[in-house]
């Protein structure tokens, strides 16, 4: 027996969104949804599609043995990231974990044993047996090893996961199954549990049900020290071109695997907060950044906390020293460059050393005063005998007796070390003072300890592109009276204008117009019983979840826009397009198309370049509202 359902808590636009994208590319599936009016045979093969493709939740209950089929709109979502994922996973581990990972995602899930006999074939023979030496010119698997030693390597970062058949179920519908059987009492049984040990409990078995995932993981790290090494990689293969297989234990191959996407989503923000850095701070900086990120977030397995486990920012933040960074850091990138030069005497060494072993309990935490909020422990990580700013001052000062030649003719490694990993520093401490807060500085082991304050980092960045939403939608005197609100609260419409310093109309018809728009709202508190207008107080306040969702929801609309036009171009072009896809004619278009409809499939290419790089657009703005 069949139950098909469908996620509800997803908006009317998302769900098409949803619907759309299956539709692109596995055809007209979600039809199956809808109409079960259909043969078994075209039923089955078109519920084995989506559960292959991870699409769906399923469970068959083994009392009533009733079969339930949930949509899984976040799986159906991260279509749309397909590119991003695999141009990450290329820059941050090679050619052959993309190879993999694409690979992963055309088939949904796949047993290890499958992808080696795929992959196993490539490799060169001689006498009927696998030469291990594999040259990787093009980065690509050549053999059963090297895709043995990607899977471990993807493993172990998380980037992969196995899967079991619990992995299908709808982990809400786990959460309440492990509650009932926790909470429920036989008949006339008494009640011996409190409420606080129940929910222990049942955090802590919902805990294990996600850990399952990660238990191949957890194994890998116990069996030696493979990974632990550095080596130079690139494009995914070692040295020489040849990939170390011995290092990498054997796989069992009836392991299926998937890709995880939360884990990506980790890689994704890692990639946005170093681009942004490096949009305000610059490229130097940015990579400087991009690595500090690289070391904080290893062991992270997803970018919010788990709502089903009740899970808090933990009082112990993972924190990574300067050594730590400068060993990690690219010995190519030219630290010197991206920091402004300055006297000794206009350089406030305490303040820029300040430590702060906790967050900030506010946003406008000011450096002026040495007192800061109660509880918080203040320290200064600066050693008059080791002063790095005094370094620099004597550097750029004037040579005397010649010492300035000698300094830098007979400058040995470790002093070149030193002075690399000191202004490599300075990128730090430019982030840490920055007004976004990049970075805290939050001990002084290894030359100094940093960690990123997450959640008040996404907090300001959500911040910002929810302000250029409204300016863009309701121009600079909209976005002044939302700032006005956040920052005051709820209002009385009568201190708006001059607040705002606009007029009174103005401010009624902006106001008018963000409230029908979902930005901000008001609130009616009547001065008696009679609730006439002139005895009425009007309040003002602006929403911040609701005008996220509101913004969320006009965002999943437009890319719903954008691929039906994209649907609509293509059909109107199908003739051109059905011939371009031959193979006698792929790579040779300009020589066998005539003059008039060479230019139409060109014009066709450049709208759907438009369109696709919007939709990306888009898609990066629901990251940073929903998933970061």
């Amino acid at each position: 027996m069949l139950v098909l359902t469908g996620a509800l808590r997803q908006t009317k636009h998302a769900a098409e969104l949803c619907a759309l994208l299956v539709n692109d590319l596995y055809g007209e599936l979600p039809s199956l949804v809808q109409h079960t009016a259909l043969t078994p045979r075209y039923l089955r093969n078109g519920l084995a599609v989506l559960i292959q493709q991870n699409l769906l939740y399923h469970h068959t209950d083994p009392d009533t043995d009733v079969t339930s089929y949930q949509a899984n709109p976040d799986a159906c979502y991260n279509l749309v990231r397909s590119g991003k994922i695999l141009d990450i996973i290329e820059n941050q581990y090679g050619t052959a974990e993309r190879e993999l990972v694409q690979t992963l995602m055309l088939l949904g899930h796949a047993r290890i044993a499958d992808l080696s006999h795929a992959f196993g074939s490539r490799a060169p023979r001689i006498n009927g047996h696998t030469n291990g030496d594999h040259d990787s010119r093009n980065g690509l698997i050549e053999s059963e090893s090297h895709l043995n030693y990607v899977l471990v390597r993807l493993i172990r970062a998380e980037i992969i996961e196995t899967v079991r058949p619990d992995s299908f179920r709808n982990p809400q519908d786990v959460y309440r199954e492990i509650e009932n059987e926790v909470t429920q009492t036989r008949p006339g049984e008494k009640v011996t549990k409190t409420k606080g040990e129940a929910q222990r409990q049942i955090i802590d078995r919902i805990r294990t049900f996600r850990d399952q995932s990660t238990t191949l993981k957890r194994q890998l790290d116990q069996s030696g020290d493979f990974g632990t090494k550095r080596r130079k990689l690139t494009n995914g293969s070692a040295q020489n071109g040849h990939v170390q297989d011995h290092d990498a234990p054997r796989l069992n191959p009836n392991v299926v695997v998937r890709l995880n996407h939360e884990r990506c989503l980790v890689e994704l923000r890692n990639q946005r907060l170093a681009s942004f850095a490096a949009d305000m701070l610059g490229e130097v900086t940015g990579e400087v950044y991009r690595t500090v990120l690289g070391l904080l977030t290893s062991d992270f397995s997803r970018c919010r906390p788990d709502p089903l486990l009740d899970e808090v920012a933990p009082g112990q933040q993972p924190a990574v020293s300067t050594v730590d960074i400068f060993e990690h850091l690219d010995k190519s990138l030219n630290v010197q460059s991206g920091i402004g030069k300055t006297s000794k005497d206009k350089i406030d060494s305490q303040s820029a050393e300040r430590v702060r072993e906790t967050a900030p309990d506010t946003d406008d935490d000011s450096d002026d005063s040495d007192a800061g909020p109660p509880g918080r422990k203040k320290t200064f990580d600066v050693d008059e005998d080791d002063d790095e700013w005094a370094d620099d001052d004597d550097q750029t000062g004037e040579a005397t007796n010649g010492e300035r030649e000698s300094r830098v003719t007979f400058e040995d490694s470790a002093n070149a070390n030193d002075s690399r990993i000191s202004q490599m520093r300075r990128h730090l401490l430019l982030l840490a003072e920055s007004k976004h807060q990049f970075l805290r500085h939050c001990g002084r082991y290894g030359r100094g300890q940093w960690t990123v304050d997450f959640d008040r980092l996404m907090g300001r960045l959500r911040e910002t592109e929810l302000d250029a939403i409204i300016e863009q939608s309701h121009g600079r005197h909209g976005l002044r009276l939302t700032r006005i609100l956040r920052e005051k609260g709820k209002l009385d419409e009568k201190m708006l204008p001059s607040a705002a310093l606009m007029k009174k109309t103005d401010v009624q018809g902006k106001m008018l117009a963000m409230q029908m728009a979902g930005i901000v709202d008001v609130q009616e508190v009547p001065k008696d019983s009679s609730r006439l207008a002139n005895r009425t107080l009007f309040f003002w306040y602006f929403d911040k979840e609701r005008a996220q969702a509101q913004a969320l929801d006009d965002i999943y609309k437009a890319m719903l826009r954008c691929l039906q036009t994209l649907q609509v171009e293509r059909h109107k072009e199908r003739n051109i397009l059905s011939f371009v896809e031959r193979k006698d004619v792929q790579g040779k278009e300009e020589e066998v198309m005539t003059a008039e409809h060479y230019n139409k499939y060109n014009t066709h290419l450049e709208v759907q370049n438009k369109l696709v790089g919007q939709v990306m657009r888009l898609d990066e703005l629901v990251s940073v509202l929903r998933d970061y």
